[in-house]
């Protein structure tokens, strides 16, 4: 049986690593939300195990929210420069 080449993650794999030498945070955030998206719909997201909303509803819920807080975040330093407010 012939294997699929994942293009799609090839591509995001790559980017990632442009984002990473490029210092470009807001590329995180686009991940955050391709990640958060889909636990959304199918009520189950990964930090580290599986946590369904059926059988751990507030810890789902406390990490749906840190994903998309840290997507906010990411994503807003195309438009803010933190830089400013750290020593």
């Amino acid at each position: 049986m012939k294997k699929k080449i994942k293009w799609r993650t090839i591509i995001a794999l790559v980017l990632m690593y442009i984002a990473i030498l490029m210092n470009w945070e807001w590329a995180w955030g686009i991940l955050f939300l391709f990640w958060v998206i889909p636990d959304i719909f199918s009520g189950v997201t990964y930090f580290i195990e599986p946590i369904s909303r059926k059988e751990n509803t507030i810890l789902y819920w406390v990490i749906i929210i840190s994903w998309i807080l840290m997507a906010v975040y990411s994503l807003s330093t195309l438009f803010i420069n933190y830089s400013q407010y750290y020593y």
